[in-house]
């Protein structure tokens, strides 16, 4: 694929201190019929983890790491501009181990929420061991895109993995390792300061409380929960509420419903009646947990108001499939599949090429139709509508094009003309900074 006018990346042109890093701009693109001026929000933000290579997840040590490179939260202004775009950093920590789901911000836009699975890497780490557990939520003020603040970190138990914002209260929820404690909420003011102590909960309505949970998800009408405990493979459903008092209640909402293998994050149709899984098919008896794993699996549940939820569709997508963005009318779901791009380039495993998975979904019965498989040159993780859903934005933690020095942000045009639904992908990209995971479209 010919590529034109690759942007200059955020890591190449400033280094990050640990403050909010100072507006720079990113060089321009080329101009298409549908161009990067179209990719349509009010700004990107995404999540870099500039301790580990690729090759990690599949050799587990670290690799080379630039000494001036910081995990960092990106925002990049919308419309991207020509012949500049205007961006901004911060360094928050976080990790790549863990779902693009490390990542949220608040309905209005101004918070933005970031958890760490394991916590930076010391000057003599050299393998994922030597990376301390994580333990913090950061919340960053995001009031002014371009002059980002952090606010503050808060304790939240042990690796944690997955963070999830209210859509409509002034509320948090993050998915844990600490056992007995695996969700827990935090309350915040209209600055994003918390207002009491995190509040933490067992997981509710198993035969095991100390379960695993790695990703959680808002159901957008506010009053339900949703947790993937993957190595159990089930989903668990919990009601929201507030008591007399005002405190926040959960309540277990039906029994767990078994979906696929290793279920490791998943979302809500934007009408609150689905929710969809990503399972992934790792586990102790697939070679490598995740090296040997084969192709992917969503998993459609039909939420009942009574607790009776079931699976209503499941449809294969591509290999390790992360990622999970579901369309802004709830048509169309998309994956990023990581393949076998995390392997070194002379392990005869190994692929140079990850994959995009579309798919159409009825908003009437739940169904999954394949699309199509689209190859992208990178190893993907996190992927996002743009706010027309005329865009996908995908996360490239690793890039096989010689040309890319970091990480960066790919674009794929959605073409819904035709008998079926397809993707193409774009000659732009925006450079993100090093290891880039989780991302979302502000709209």
């Amino acid at each position: 694929m010919t590529k034109t006018n690759r942007s200059t990346s955020a890591a190449a042109l400033i280094s990050l201190a640990g403050l909010a890093l100072s507006v720079a701009a990113l060089t321009g693109c080329a101009s298409k019929p549908l161009g990067p001026g179209d990719v349509a929000g009010r700004y990107i933000v995404a999540i870099c983890d500039a301790d580990m290579s690729a090759t990690a997840f599949g050799t587990g040590a670290l690799g080379e790491r630039d000494p001036g490179a910081r995990d960092c939260l990106t925002i990049v202004s919308l419309p991207i501009t020509e012949p500049q775009t205007d961006f901004a950093q911060i360094a928050v920590s976080n990790s790549a181990l863990g779902p693009p789901n490390a990542l949220s911000v608040s309905a209005d836009g101004r918070l933005a929420f970031v958890v760490e699975s394991r916590g930076p890497a010391g000057s003599g780490a050299m393998s994922i061991g030597d990376l301390s557990p994580g333990e913090n939520l950061a919340v960053i003020d995001l009031s002014a895109p371009m002059s980002p603040r952090l606010l503050g970190t808060i304790v939240v138990g042990v690796e944690p993995t997955a963070v999830a914002a209210h859509p409509s209260q002034r509320l948090v929820a993050v998915a844990n390792r600490s056992p007995r404690q695996q969700l827990v909420m935090v309350a915040y003011d209209e600055h994003g300061y918390p207002i009491d102590d995190a509040m933490a909960w067992p997981l509710f309505g198993l035969d095991d409380d100390s379960a695993r949970a790695t990703g959680l998800a808002w159901r957008p009408q506010g009053d339900g929960l949703a947790v993937t405990l993957p190595e159990r493979d089930e989903v668990m459903f919990y009601r929201f509420g507030r008591d007399a008092d005002g405190s926040a209640m959960l309540t277990a909402w039906g029994g767990p419903v078994r979906v696929g293998k290793y279920p490791y994050s998943g979302a809500f149709t934007p009408d609150g009646r689905f929710f969809i899984t990503t399972d992934l098919q790792w586990g102790p008896e697939v070679e490598g947990f995740i090296v040997g794993a084969p192709a992917g699996q969503l998993t459609v549940i039909r939420l009942d108001d009574e607790g009776a939820h079931r699976v209503v569709s499941t449809a294969t997508v591509g290999v390790s499939p992360e990622g999970l963005a579901i369309s802004r009318d709830g048509r169309l779901v998309a994956t990023s599949n990581l393949m076998r791009t995390f392997l070194p380039e002379e392990d005869a495993r190994a692929t140079q090429e990850g994959s995009l998975s579309l798919l159409t979904l009825s908003p009437a019965t739940g169904e999954l139709t394949h699309a199509g498989e689209f190859p992208i040159a990178a190893m993907p993780a996190g992927i996002a509508f743009d706010a027309k859903d005329q865009f996908l934005a995908v996360t490239q933690f690793r890039s096989f094009d010689p040309n890319a020095t970091t990480g960066e942000l790919s674009f794929w045009r959605v073409n819904r003309s035709g008998s079926r639904p397809s993707l193409e992908q774009m000659d732009f990209y925006v450079g993100l900074g090093q290891g880039p995971h989780g991302v979302l479209i502000i709209r």
